[in-house]
């Protein structure tokens, strides 16, 4: 309880209402650590917590959302659908979802955390990866998709920027802020995610198949993880649609496998009737057949 003292005279309140979020988080078995990322309605921290009944203390990333200034239409449509996403996945490939729980105005949901950040700054820092390390990284995240299609889920923002490595190199698909459930034959019309990544269907407003444009920013991906640039311009609509449309510029094309090449331009294509589905992906010679450089 704290005393506060106005012209009206002092009167006493509940500290429960104004905790600081380490204080609130600490009571949990929390112990917070640095600030991770910081947006206009969420912020992120990293913690370690130690899980209840046990000794062990295991590193998290957690996300903490302020409903007070979060937009309506994500508390009431976006944020139920990510809780529920997040609570039925289990994979390896996935960020897991430990905890979830309210206090005041908050909502903390607590994540598997990947130490190494995201693959966009990865590539960023070294450039196009190896042969062998596009292979391994896009493996795991077809895994992780194929997994998420199995449970019908459709992530619908898949980017580098949300494909995270872990401390011992392994590829984790996070961000489910668009993520829904959707049966095979239900037709999605909203547009979400980036430009940059999206199926021409997605940008030209058609109603189209949640899968698909999964697939296709998979291959936007792949292409980045190889080429250590975006497949096509990006700077307006127009621009990206009549790049998707061309043939792929592949840059240093003579450093590049031709099996490599074939899958990219496979799974981008602007007919999506012609374009690969995700068994067609994972039985390429380019995923099957052991890579070198």
């Amino acid at each position: 309880v704290l005393n506060v003292t106005s012209k009206y005279g002092t009167r006493q309140i509940s500290t429960h209402f104004i905790s600081s979020d380490h204080d609130i988080l600490g009571e949990r078995g929390y112990k917070v650590d640095r600030i991770l990322g910081e947006g206009s309605y969420s912020r992120v921290k990293s913690a370690l917590w130690k899980k209840p009944g046990s000794q062990d203390t295991v590193q998290v990333a957690v996300k903490i959302i302020n409903r007070m200034t979060a937009p309506q239409d994500f508390l009431d449509k976006f944020w139920p659908r990510e809780r529920d996403v997040m609570q039925i996945m289990d994979h390896k490939n996935v960020i897991r979802m430990y905890d979830i729980f309210s206090h005041g105005n908050k909502i903390y949901i607590t994540l598997e955390r990947a130490a190494r950040g995201d693959l966009l700054d990865y590539v960023q820092l070294k450039g196009s990866l190896s042969n062998q390390e596009a292979h391994k990284y896009f493996t795991e995240m077809c895994n992780g998709v194929k997994y998420l299609h199995s449970k019908n889920i459709i992530h619908r923002d898949l980017k580098c920027e949300n494909v995270l490595l872990t401390a011992n190199n392994s590829i984790k698909i996070a961000d489910f802020g668009f993520a829904r459930i959707m049966a095979d034959s239900d037709i999605s019309r909203t547009f979400c995610g980036s430009a940059a990544y999206a199926a021409p269907e997605v940008l030209r407003g058609i109603p189209y198949e949640g899968a698909t444009s999964d697939i296709w920013s998979l291959g936007v991906i792949l292409f980045i993880m190889a080429c250590a640039s975006m497949p096509f311009r990006d700077t307006s609509l127009s621009k990206i649609l009549n790049d998707q449309k061309s043939d792929l510029n592949f840059p240093d094309k003579q450093k590049l496998s031709k099996r490599y090449c074939h899958l990219v331009s496979s799974i981008l294509k602007y007919d999506i009737k012609a374009r690969y589905r995700l068994t067609d992906i994972m039985h390429h010679d380019w995923m099957t057949l052991t890579p070198c450089d």
